[in-house]
């Protein structure tokens, strides 16, 4: 039935690997840029090495990049911008103005004479007028970028379109000031009285009425810049454009350049049995191939863990589906995509060998939508691999930061040689890619709470997520101190000596320790049945049938697999407490048992625990370690020869009942392991070494 099962299992997991692997390339396939690529590798500064270049077809030459930047810089420069009047607020003011005129006249005790009022109502609103038609602005013209550099501007009045100059505007504070002066003027010129002036101000009836649509002038300049030609000459088909062995200098790289660019721009996207895409798809397979036989030959583990497969193609697809998004938006770089966000994750969790090769085979597929593959590829691989290296304690808060400021030093100093080779001078460098690396090593600082998310949604388990856990203010450790005392204190002897074991021997350290100090938590419900809680009074099992006994001894796995998923710990630490005593025999109720039925054949499953054995070396460490914690806890003399004898004892049985077995361990870790038990055991005994008696003459003296 086992079997059967087992085969079952297989296929499942066979069928949920092939889906899965389709459903990635046929995503990966559909993010990669359809497009013919070129395919002749160059830079400037080095000879040409391929054969004789003939120009397949018509193409044209490009502009450099400075010269069309300053082309349209000065096409910027002489644009002039459209600003429109907006008539209706004259209309409203002089409304206003003759509204408030007319009050203030019939309110005030003025012989001036209806000629002069006429007058002075003319003048003052030819004045407005004037204003308004020249364009009132709130502010001075130089507080408005798009006047910047400008000597005229497009006046739309209604349908009419005139262009004047910009010193014909004024603002707010400048028509107040010459409407003020003016007033003041026209009142002595028609002897009104000079305190007429106080029944208005002029300021009430003055509101900007000049418009920039800064939607519209955009698109004219950018029909402007349109119109600039990206292009100077053509090369015809069949004209040689570099020979075999020839520099590429900058006049030939141009052309090259622009040969490449007609490449893309001339490239067909020919359907589904197009010869682009047959060769994508050619290459995409070969990649995943490449990950799933690497998983299957160097990792066995790992590949047949479905969320360790699932894990790997999930943030692989992520980094892919994030380099599209980028590729697609021209103002941003691909260097700003953090690529060694990949190599963390898988490092954090499957290892450095499992990540490095990871993050190899994604670059491959992400150098597809590079300009310059060649150039991406050995940036991203080697940075990926600094980060890998120099990552060793992600549990340290400057650990990250510090691996950031590698990956950016690494960036700038591998830019820094592959212009140098392309330009051969320093001074042609475009440092601006600089700003490009310090994103990339910033974003790269998001590691953390995506490791997080990552450990959730996969049930991983990081250093960071141990660290916290092997707290011993932690809720639950906290409850195993005030109830079982004893037992805390045994599990904290026994991390230590596991610790210790792994330190030396090869494992995760903060993970056997995390484990260690929670694989007896199940006591927690029954602490005075364990005989490290019990202070001297009575044994409860003195009352109890050898069985009953036995059943509440093996109840603290259950008890303690209970307690650990109510506080919510990962699925590692559980295995601690499901493992740590195996399938062994609860040897002292079996023996007990065995002396009070001599003549009864005893079942010796009813005296084993649950199990299952331990799986892992860090499992199997945690195991050995509790048994001879234990064990050397309960000896009436405790000197080297006596504990190195337990020590023997207890090991040595696990291994002939078999208890070892799942684990990877090897004989020469087992002498390791007896090597450092007794050393750290006779450290906490604090053993001594015997003096020597002094002799009787030497005492006399």
């Amino acid at each position: 039935m086992n079997k059967e099962t087992s085969k079952v299992k297989k296929i499942y997991r066979s069928l949920y690997y092939a889906i899965f692997l389709l459903l990635t390339f046929v995503v990966i396939y559909l993010l990669i840029p359809k497009q013919i690529t070129f395919k002749y590798e160059f830079q400037k500064g080095q000879p040409w090495g391929h054969n004789t270049l003939i120009a397949p077809f018509d193409f044209p030459i490009l502009k450099p990049q400075e010269v069309l930047a300053a082309e349209r810089d000065s096409v910027l420069k002489n644009y002039v911008p459209f600003l429109s009047i907006d008539n209706s607020v004259q209309e409203q003011q002089m409304a206003l103005f003759n509204e408030q005129l007319k009050a203030a006249l019939a309110s005030a005790d003025y012989d001036i004479g209806r000629l002069k009022i006429k007058l002075f109502t003319q003048q003052f609103e030819s004045l407005f007028i004037q204003f308004y038609q020249r364009g009132i602005i709130e502010a001075p013209v130089s507080d408005y970028d798009y006047f910047k550099d400008k000597t005229y501007i497009n006046l739309i009045n209604q349908n009419e379109v005139k262009k004047v100059p910009v010193s014909q505007l004024v603002s707010l504070k400048g028509a107040y000031v010459l409407i003020s002066d003016s007033i003041d003027a026209l009142i002595k010129k028609l002897e009104i009285p000079h305190n007429f002036k106080q029944l208005f101000d002029p300021s009430e009836f003055l509101a900007t009425n000049l418009l920039y649509d800064r939607q519209f002038n955009d698109a004219q300049s950018n029909e402007m810049l349109a119109g600039v030609s990206t292009t100077r000459g053509v090369v015809q088909e069949g004209v040689r454009v570099i020979s075999e062995g020839d520099w590429v200098n900058n006049d030939n790289y141009l052309v090259i350049e622009s040969l490449k660019q007609a490449y893309k721009r001339n490239s067909t996207y020919g359907g589904w049995l197009s010869t682009v895409v047959i060769g994508q798809m050619i290459l995409i397979l070969i990649v995943l191939t490449m990950i799933v036989l690497y998983m299957q030959v160097y990792n066995r583990k790992i590949f047949w863990k479905k969320r360790n497969f699932t894990m790997i193609l999930f943030t692989v697809l992520a980094m892919i589906v994030l380099a599209r998004l980028i590729h697609e938006n021209q103002s941003l770089s691909l260097y700003l995509l953090p690529v060694c966000i990949l190599p963390i994750i898988i490092r954090t969790f499957l290892g450095a060998r499992m990540a490095i090769f990871v993050h190899l085979s994604t670059m491959l597929i992400i150098s597809f939508m590079a300009p310059n593959s060649f150039e991406f590829f050995f940036l991203q691989v080697t940075a990926g691999t600094i980060a890998v290296i120099s990552l060793r304690n992600l549990h340290r808060r400057g650990q990250l930061v510090l691996t950031s400021l590698l990956v950016f030093g690494s960036y700038c100093v591998m830019y820094f040689g592959f212009e140098l080779i392309a330009d051969g001078n320093a001074k042609d460098i475009d440092y601006s890619t600089y700003k490009w690396f310090l994103a990339n090593g910033l974003l790269l600082l998001s590691t953390y709470p995506l490791l997080y998310i990552i450990e959730k949604m996969f049930g991983f388990i990081s250093d960071v997520t141990l660290v916290e856990l092997s707290d011993t203010n932690h809720p639950l450790l906290r409850e195993l101190a005030e109830i079982a005392p004893g037992t805390f204190q045994h599990s904290m002897q026994v991390a230590n000596l596991a610790e210790a074991v792994i330190v030396k021997t090869g494992g995760n350290p903060l993970l056997v320790r995390t484990g260690a100090l929670y694989h007896d938590v199940g006591k927690i419900k029954s602490s005075e049945f364990f005989i490290e809680n019990q202070a001297g009074g009575k044994n409860p099992h003195d009352k109890m049938s050898n069985i009953k006994s036995v059943e509440k001894i093996v109840s603290h796995v259950f008890d303690g697999v209970k307690l650990a998923k109510k506080y919510k710990l990962p699925e590692p630490v559980i295995d601690f407490i499901k493992m740590h005593h195996g399938t062994g025999l609860v040897k002292y109720f079996y023996l007990k048992y065995k002396e009070e039925h001599p003549n009864e054949q005893v079942n010796e499953e009813d005296f084993r625990y649950p199990g299952p054995n331990p799986t892992t070396r860090e499992t199997a460490v945690v195991m050995l370690a509790d048994g001879v914690e234990a064990a050397a806890r309960s000896l009436p003399e405790k000197n080297e020869q006596t504990l190195k004898v337990i020590i023997d004892q207890i090991i040595n049985a696990k291994i002939l009942h078999h208890e070892l077995d799942d684990a990877p361990i090897t004989f020469k870790d087992i002498n390791d392991i007896k090597a450092i038990f007794l050393d750290k055991l006779k450290n906490v005994y604090h053993l001594r070494i015997q003096y020597p008696k002094e002799v009787e003459s030497e005492k006399k003296e």
